[in-house]
């Protein structure tokens, strides 16, 4: 009898943009678009409430991804980008003590990370992701 295996990957570089979310209000027309101009390839996840689909480039292995799409829920606007952390709650503290303001807490992704959305003193919004090493 075979021992089962776990895959983990490795962990991505701190400070990397390792994740992007295109929210939208039609989801089937901008991944019909996104399809057509990148050949990107667009997979449902289960995500509770959420409509929410994986986005990988059409090259990709099973299972790896590069981005996100979902239905608006709170009038978004623009893609949002999301960077490597090693520690998201000193990630917070310092943006936060530079003046960035918390638009989303932290939030766990079961099996892959934590992630917190914020706003930079400009009100730009990009987000922190901290993997658990699990993905």
């Amino acid at each position: 009898m075979e021992a089962a295996t776990t895959t983990t990957r490795p962990q991505p570089r701190e400070h990397t943009l390792v994740h992007f979310e295109i929210p939208t209000n039609d989801p089937a027309k901008v991944s019909r678009f996104y399809e057509q101009l990148f050949g990107w390839k667009f997979s449902k996840m289960p995500a509770g409430d959420m409509d929410y689909w994986l986005i990988s480039h059409k090259d990709a292995p099973e299972n790896d991804t590069m981005g996100g799409l979902y239905k608006k829920m709170m009038g978004e606007t623009g893609f949002v980008n999301y960077f490597s952390v090693v520690n998201i709650d000193q990630s917070l503290a310092k943006a936060t003590d530079l003046g960035a303001k918390v638009v989303r807490g932290k939030e766990e992704i079961p099996n892959i990370g934590w992630f917190a959305i914020v706003q930079d003193p400009d009100n730009n919004t990009f987000a922190f992701f901290q993997s658990s090493g699990r993905m």
